[in-house]
């Protein structure tokens, strides 16, 4: 399967907080006022409806929001990642990747807190980046461009059996499924009437933007059927 995958990324508007701060004589990220930082998670947290950038799970409310820098902050000491941090386009909302819970491994953590200082081949603000990732019909997420590949297997770790990530994919996708077949009974089964629910709902997620967590799996799905029907 091929298509979309993790969400598309829409930044609006910085917050005024954050440029207010931004436009202060030594403004760094390290030193964010917490007023601003709660603003950055309110306004990434309702951009995004209420998922992971990464994994897409749901963050259940904003102030369980981790603030990613897409461009790590650490990857060395030049000015211009000084002032990427502090770039409302190079930030991102994600879960804590089970890094939360005490004696997690690496290995069982996730997103952020298993990709580190570590740079990314793909765009999470990009349509065509976002499309070279695959999704497999029983949940796991790859892609055919080296890179991505490993950002996404490697990296992000976005494969992790420790939280569920393959198992609660495979079952979104199901439900989606069988909500659909079910629907199709009782409007009487027919190609026509199989379509128009695969492109309502296909719309609800990419045009209303009424995303659920795990979602991508199933706008995958959907792509390749509405290219067969």
């Amino acid at each position: 399967m091929g298509g979309r995958t993790l969400i598309l990324i829409e930044k609006g508007k910085e917050p005024a907080s954050l440029l207010a701060y931004r436009k202060q004589k030594g403004a760094c990220y390290a030193e964010l006022p917490k007023t601003v930082a709660d603003d950055l998670r309110r306004q990434m947290w309702e951009e995004q409806r209420g998922l992971c950038a990464y994994c897409t799970c749901k963050i259940e409310k904003p102030d369980m929001v981790r603030i990613e820098h897409y461009r790590p902050r650490h990857t060395g000491s030049s000015r211009a990642e000084a002032d990427d941090a502090l770039l409302y386009k190079n930030m991102l909302a994600v879960c804590h990747g089970n890094s939360l819970r005490k004696g997690t491994s690496h290995e069982s953590t996730t997103c952020d807190a298993h990709k580190g200082n570590q740079l990314l081949a793909i765009d999470l603000q990009d349509k065509n980046s976002i499309r070279k990732i695959i999704y497999t019909s029983d949940g796991y997420i790859t892609s055919e461009d080296p890179d991505i590949k490993r950002d996404v297997e490697d990296t992000l770790n976005l494969n992790c059996h420790a939280r569920s990530l393959p198992e609660n994919r495979k079952i979104v996708l199901q439900k989606a499924k069988s909500q659909i077949a079910k629907q199709c009974q009782r409007k009487g089964a027919g190609n026509d009437t199989y379509k128009a629910l695969c492109s309502k709902l296909y719309r609800r997620y990419t045009e209303q933007k009424q995303l659920e967590p795990y979602c991508g799996i199933v706008i995958a799905w959907l792509e390749k059927k509405l290219k067969k029907i």
